[in-house]
Parts: C-alpha cells; sequence; structure tokens
C-alpha cells in the first residue's frame, strides 16, 4: 500500500508542476499564473499521500488506509466539479480551457487506481 501513496504522491506533484508550465492564454511556455491553484493542490494532496505512505510504514496501516480514502474522496469532491467546469468552459468556445480540463482531468484519472487499492483493502478487512 505505502508502494500506492508514494506513487500517487509523485503524480500528484509531477501534474501539479505540469499545470503551470504552460500559458494557454499566450500558447507559451513558462509560469503561468493563472493555474497557481493546481499547482497548490498537487503539492497539498502529493504531500499528504507521501504522509499515509509514512502513517502506513508505522505499523498503522488501518489508520492510513481510512485516512488515505478519505483524502482521495474530498480530492475527488474537488477536482470533478473543477473538471466539469472546465470542460463545459472549453465546449461552450472557450479554447484556453482545454489545457485546465487535461491537468484537472489528469487528477481524477490518476487517483483512480489509489482509490480502488484502498476500496479493495477496506472491504477486505473488514
Amino acid at each position: 500500500m505505502s508502494r500506492h501513496f508514494i506513487f500517487h504522491g509523485c503524480f500528484l506533484f509531477l501534474v501539479g508542476i505540469l499545470a503551470v508550465l504552460y500559458n494557454p492564454h499566450t500558447h507559451a511556455f513558462g509560469f503561468n499564473p493563472d493555474a497557481k491553484s493546481g499547482l497548490i493542490v498537487g503539492g497539498a494532496f502529493g504531500f499528504i499521500s507521501f504522509f499515509w505512505a509514512f502513517i502506513y510504514s508505522r505499523q498503522a496501516q488501518r489508520l492510513a488506509v481510512i485516512g488515505g480514502f478519505i483524502t482521495t474522496i474530498l480530492l475527488f469532491a474537488g477536482t470533478v466539479p473543477r473538471a466539469f467546469s472546465a470542460w463545459t468552459g472549453y465546449a461552450a468556445g472557450d479554447v484556453a480551457k482545454w489545457y485546465s480540463g487535461i491537468t484537472i482531468s489528469l487528477v481524477i484519472v490518476g487517483t483512480i487506481p489509489l482509490f480502488a487499492a484502498l476500496w479493495r483493502n477496506l472491504r477486505k478487512k473488514q
């Protein structure tokens, strides 16, 4: 399970950095100040995922699994509406929304394997 948490944390850091590397309004690579929230969310939830890996390695597996499950639910609750908003904005004609839609969707898709592993672990232990 620690492996899942560590991979997820690294993935979130990577997507957070990716979110601020391109500015779709100017079509240029560089720091995008409008995407700071992606960096903050990726960094914060990546750090939390590393924290759960640490807790899991300290023989508190049940606590880490429950905490990780709640954390992924919160991550989904924050990212699914934002992804929906980005993609509907893109569908409405705002072509700059494609990049935020992709990065937010990457967070969702990358969190699904951790969520599934946590779900299996929760059901197995009951």
